[in-house]
């Protein structure tokens, strides 16, 4: 999940991974903001491994940062989608629309 505000990428990271969750789905978020120190390409790679073995793997990052993220798992072959959450939209909304992307679900 990408975009301007850290707050609101968070926001909707979680509510997603909680939607996801209640499904029965596994979900891990990879919220690097709570290792300042986190590599962006380390980040993508767990994602990626992640990913590969059945795990919604979410990576609430600035735009930038998903160049990394996304060229890794295009080198795989690893389904990515990437979702720009805009300040003026409610978090939820965004994980609530992302959720129907992610499930074929609404």
């Amino acid at each position: 999940m990408t975009g301007p505000s850290t707050a609101d990428r968070l926001a909707a990271a979680y509510a997603l991974a909680d939607r996801l969750t209640a499904e029965q789905r596994r979900v891990q978020v990879l919220d690097r903001y709570a290792d300042l120190g986190a590599d962006t390409r380390r980040t993508g790679l767990l994602a990626e491994v992640l990913a590969r073995n059945g795990v919604v793997a979410i990576v609430p990052c600035a735009p930038r940062s998903a160049t990394a993220v996304h060229d890794r798992h295009a080198a795989s072959g690893t389904r990515y989608v990437e979702v720009s959450v805009a300040e003026q939209d409610d978090p939820a909304h965004t994980a609530a629309t992302t959720h129907c992307l992610l499930t074929g679900q609404g």
